[in-house]
């Protein structure tokens, strides 16, 4: 999978270097099915680029999978290309077509190996995928068709600006956009968004805007599973005044301070930490966050030089945090009350705070739970959120303490 989404990719830049508006598949390498291309030029958000059809693999319930590279807009709203796949549900489509679920994924790197679209068995994205695709399979049985989108810079050109809130809208949107490209299969305009993690900060921030980006569509709800970034800067602060940093904060930090970068060039960290965090910061650069957990056995003495500078980077990352989103649809919060890595306090107090603006939130506490139960109990709520919603009784459960 991983030499044909390269191949997919650079036909793709050496397309748009020479200018050229149509391209045609070069011979099939072997062993391996077409790929299609259609309109490498075309700039309109969501306009499908290449796809291919693979085989489903994990997601039992689909009965066709296929790896898609489409146009979406980045963190400035310039033209990018993006990777992910759709998983289509076995059966006929309804009349109308199938209903989507655009599906926004947690946090894995920025590397381009730590694209989902690329996973494989015992790659270093598999054991999140695994938990991932019961997941969806749980749609894919209700009959929703499945995109499932893996952001800017991962598997594709430029680099992946980790937690920006509006290149991972314009990414999610925008492949929900390049489903209805996929011709002769049929959409509905109904979809909803649900995510996990960096990918329920996603969903958030697809609540807030998605449907003001994308009218022609219809956003019923969202569902944020464990969602990172409320107070996104306090991640920073806490490591300025904790040097003695563990090693599974030292480990995803890194992924923190790429992704500024990536979305300002200006927010290098190399200025910003100690020679011994740019060794860490420099493996991240090539590896996912599972294989820096795995390696990295000591954290650092110090994090930031002295000297360093910290009000640029904390400003940008205030800028990506949740409680600047207020969603314009139904919103349902899932959260381990055990989760090590988003605070349950912070995923609470974003609810208390929805619910005092007399927006449409619910909120469900896994008990027990760690960071990706949120996710493992997804497909037994739902049903009741969905049916909550479509026939228009969804209440929001603001009276729980």
């Amino acid at each position: 999978m991983l030499k044909i989404k390269n191949l997919i990719s650079k036909t793709i830049v050496s397309c748009i270097c020479l200018g050229s508006a149509y391209v045609f598949a070069s011979p099939a390498p072997a062993n391996q099915d077409k790929t299609l291309f259609s309109d490498i030029a075309a700039k309109t958000p969501g306009t499908l680029l290449s796809m291919k059809e693979q085989t489903p693999d994990l997601f039992t319930n689909a009965s066709q999978r296929f790896l898609i590279n489409y146009r979406s807009r980045g963190v400035n709203a310039e033209p990018i290309v993006t990777s992910g796949f759709i998983l289509l549900p076995k059966g006929k489509a309804p009349k109308g077509g199938w209903p989507v679920l655009a599906w926004a994924h947690g946090t894995t790197g920025v590397a381009d190996t730590c694209a989902p679209s690329e996973d494989y068995v015992g790659g270093p994205v598999h054991v999140y995928q695994q938990i991932a695709a019961t997941a969806l399979n749980a749609w894919l049985a209700r009959g929703y068709a499945v995109v499932a989108p893996d952001y800017q810079g991962l598997g594709t050109p430029t680099l992946h600006p980790y937690m920006n809130a509006q290149s991972q809208l314009h990414t999610v949107v925008d492949a929900v956009r390049a489903a209805h490209f996929l011709k002769p299969y049929q959409f509905s305009k109904d979809w909803y968004v649900m995510g996990h993690s960096q990918g329920g900060a996603a969903t958030i921030m697809v609540a807030a805007h998605g449907q003001k980006y994308a009218p022609e569509f219809k956003l019923r709800g969202a569902i944020a599973l464990a969602p990172g970034g409320y107070q996104y800067q306090g991640i920073a602060e806490y490591v300025k005044t904790h040097p003695q940093i563990s090693s599974s904060v030292a480990s995803f930090f890194p992924i923190v301070l790429l992704g500024a970068e990536a979305a300002d060039p200006t927010l290098n960290p190399t200025n910003l930490v100690s020679p011994e965090m740019n060794k860490i910061l420099t493996f991240a650069r090539s590896r996912c966050l599972s294989e820096l957990q795995d390696d990295l056995k000591q954290a650092p003495k110090t994090v930031f030089k002295p000297d360093a500078n910290l009000t640029p980077l904390i400003t940008y990352l205030k800028k990506q945090s949740i409680e600047n989103m207020i969603p314009t649809v139904p919103v349902m919060l899932v959260q381990g009350d055990k989760d090590q890595l988003v605070d349950p306090r912070g995923t609470y107090a974003y609810f208390q705070q929805i619910c005092k603006m007399k927006k449409p939130i619910e909120f469900h506490e896994v008990k027990g739970g760690d960071h990706r139960d949120s996710l493992r109990q997804s497909p037994t709520l739902i049903g009741n959120f969905i049916n909550s919603v479509d026939q228009g009784k969804f209440q929001s459960n603001c009276n729980l303490k």
